[in-house]
C-alpha cells in the first residue's frame, strides 16, 4: 500500500524493513504470517543506526490512545521518542493516561490537564512525546479502517489505487 500510495512522489522509496520474509510464501502458506510489532521494527532499524542517531514514531493520537495494549509498550518507550500527531477532543490528560500503566503519571498528577489541549512536549520517566497541534489530516487511520470493515468507499481517504488494493485484498474486514 505504501508503494501505491506514494508512486507519484519520485523523491519516496518504500521501505521493505516490515515485509513479509520469504518463509510466509512458501510451503506454510496455510499458517497465518506471524504478527509484526513495532518493537521489532525498531529493533531492526536500530541496527543499521550510528550511536549518535535518534530514532521518533510518528503515530496519530487515535492509535496512541491504545498504546499501552502494544506488544512490548514500555521498550518502544525506551527505544525511541514518540511524535503524536493531535486530534481534536484530546487533551494533555488522555496523552499521559494512554501511557502503559508502568510509565503513566498518577491520576492526581493528569487530573488538572484534563481541559488542556494536547500540545507541546510530554516529558515523563522513560518518556518522551512530542505532540502535534492542528493537523490538518481530515482522516485517522481507525477511521479509513471502519470505512474499509463497513464496504464504505475509501476515495476521500486514500488514493484510488489505494482503494482498490484494500477492496481486492478484503482488508479490515
Amino acid at each position: 500500500m505504501v508503494v501505491l500510495a506514494t508512486a507519484e512522489e519520485k523523491s519516496f522509496v518504500p521501505s521493505l524493513l516490515e515485509a513479509p520474509d520469504e518463509s510466509e510464501f512458501g510451503a506454510h502458506k496455510n499458517r497465518p504470517p506471524k504478527p509484526n510489532y513495532t518493537i521489532d521494527t525498531v529493533h531492526r532499524l536500530k541496527e543499521t543506526f550510528r550511536a549518535s542517531d535518534k530514532l521518533f514514531l510518528l503515530i496519530g493520537m487515535d492509535a496512541f490512545a491504545d498504546i499501552a495494549k502494544w506488544h512490548q509498550a514500555e521498550a518502544l518507550f525506551r527505544e525511541c521518542e514518540f511524535i503524536v500527531a493531535s486530534r481534536p477532543g484530546y487533551s494533555l490528560a488522555d496523552v499521559a493516561n494512554a501511557l502503559p500503566e508502568s510509565l503513566r503519571p498518577r491520576p492526581e498528577v493528569t487530573k488538572p490537564f484534563h481541559k488542556q489541549a494536547a500540545t507541546g512536549d510530554l516529558v515523563l520517566p522513560g518518556v518522551t512525546i512530542h505532540l502535534l497541534a492542528d493537523l490538518r489530516q481530515p482522516a485517522a487511520a481507525t477511521a479509513i479502517r471502519a470505512a474499509a470493515a463497513a464496504g464504505k468507499p475509501l476515495g476521500r481517504f486514500v488514493e484510488p489505487a489505494v482503494a482498490e488494493y484494500i477492496r481486492k485484498m478484503g482488508l479490515y474486514k
